[in-house]
């Protein structure tokens, strides 16, 4: 009789162990799911994302006979600077355009050249804008055509 008893006693743990083994699996797999489905992680930051004012397409003739035509953007500081500029872009069109007049096809060769037309264009920009009593929004300006014939 002990015999069984001890066999009973030895059955009984191991079904009490799988049994608390069993609780403790589906213990932590609700923490897991509730903690999934409750706490949020923090939402991603999304990226900011460049706004630009695109200008129209100038052609113009430069000083020494030479034509450039090119399209540009003006990255600006925020969306609500779009819609303020705006009424602003064919001024920008026609100061841009009359700048270029004075240019000729040996300052705009040089490897650099871009850049610094885009840091003069911003500069000067921002220069109006300041005289229009606007604060500067320009922070920089994209050339999406650029092309240069002598």
């Amino acid at each position: 009789m002990s015999v069984a008893t001890a066999q009973s006693n030895s059955t009984r743990s191991v079904w009490i162990l799988i049994l608390a083994g069993s609780a403790l699996i589906a213990t932590l797999a609700l923490v897991t799911w509730g903690w999934q489905r409750y706490v949020h992680a923090p939402d991603e930051v999304a990226r900011p994302v460049p706004i630009y004012l695109s200008i129209d397409k100038i052609e113009t003739k430069m000083s020494d006979g030479s034509v450039l035509a090119f399209k540009f953007g003006l990255k600006l500081q925020n969306a609500k600077d779009q819609k303020v500029l705006g009424p602003y872009a064919p001024a920008f069109r026609n100061m841009v355009e009359t700048m270029t007049t004075e240019l000729s096809h040996e300052d705009l060769s040089r490897p650099d050249s871009m850049t610094e037309m885009g840091g003069y264009i911003q500069y000067t920009l921002n220069d109006y804008l300041t005289q229009q009593g606007l604060p500067q929004r320009i922070d920089g300006v994209l050339f999406e055509d650029w092309l240069l014939l002598m």
